[in-house]
């Protein structure tokens, strides 16, 4: 067995970040002469120089078909890790009761298909969240919305949670968001994260048109349902404004965000955005009538 010690930033750097990655994944960098190299420590120097020190050894298992087992039991292990981390999370937010009716068996095989390989702690957080919103409300969590999730970078999550900061709660249950233009070229008096919309849009989070906010369109604002409402003009006549709902890929991701109340930073959006809104948009409040400005601001 021989010791290295790989020191620097550029081709020993790589070789040893490549190692590493490989020892983490795999167990260990395979060579087809029966030889593995594994990655046994990483850091700094006191320089701030990477430092890696990597083993390379003539295994017992040269044979390609050990290498193999070796291979799969390590990374069996990993997924075992997996599943049991975001296993414990769902029973920390289960509850004690559930509806009796049964999760499709079809769902759960490609949930645990796709959880198996999610190592990333906030993304386990995500897919326990799916585990318990499906174990609440069969059906409501699609197989689309897992084999999206499962796709999905962390940073495109994080993305989806800033528009989710403008989102309302539509008659129909989805989330949507409300745009003065419909192009993403032109400055939105209300809506400024354009070019992440763009993004959410082409990944499927959002859907792609803008649709004409309409005389009889009804939401859902600090618990109550509101709706659009002009005096002068008939139900279904646009009043200047747009409606952009998320698609239910989208919708399904904001479930596994726990919805617009697990995003304090959203109820600043949203009310900076309704005090836009009523200021050129006569809203009505479900049994309340027509509703002034100011009394319609409650947080």
């Amino acid at each position: 067995m021989g010791l290295h010690s790989a020191k620097g930033k550029k081709k020993i750097g790589t070789w040893s970040k490549l190692v590493a990655l490989c020892t983490k994944s795999m167990g260990g960098y395979y060579r087809s002469n029966g030889t593995v190299v594994r990655n046994i420590a990483a850091g700094k120097t006191n320089d701030g120089d990477d430092e890696s020190i990597f083993v390379e050894t003539n295994v017992e298992f040269a044979n390609i078909t050990e290498r193999t087992h070796a291979r799969i039991r390590h990374q069996e292990t990993l997924r075992q890790e997996n599943i049991e981390a975001i296993l414990s999370i769902v029973s920390s937010l289960i509850g004690d009761k559930v509806p009796t009716q049964s999760v499709d068996p079809d769902w759960a095989n490609i949930f645990f298909h796709y959880a198996q390989n999610v190592s990333n702690k906030n993304m386990q957080s995500l897919w326990a969240r799916a585990m318990v919103c499906e174990l609440k409300h069969p059906s409501s969590m699609s197989k689309r919305s897992l084999s999206f999730l499962y796709h999905c970078d962390i940073w495109e999550i994080t993305a989806f949670k800033k528009i989710a900061n403008y989102a309302f709660i539509g008659g129909n249950g989805h989330p949507f968001i409300f745009r003065t233009k419909k192009d993403l070229i032109n400055k939105d008096d209300i809506f400024t994260e354009t070019r992440l919309l763009s993004h959410c849009m082409n990944a499927g989070m959002i859907n792609t048109e803008a649709k004409d906010l309409v005389v009889g369109f009804h939401f859902f604002y600090n618990k109550k349902k509101h709706l659009i409402s002009h005096e002068s003009s008939s139900f279904g006549q646009s009043v200047g404004f747009y409606q952009q709902s998320f698609t239910k890929t989208g919708s399904d991701i904001m479930k596994l965000l726990g919805g617009l109340e697990s995003i304090p930073s959203s109820n600043m959006h949203r009310k900076l955005v309704w005090e836009y809104l009523i200021d050129f948009v006569e809203i009505e409040t479900e049994g309340e009538g027509e509703i002034e400005a100011k009394e319609a601001m409650t947080g």
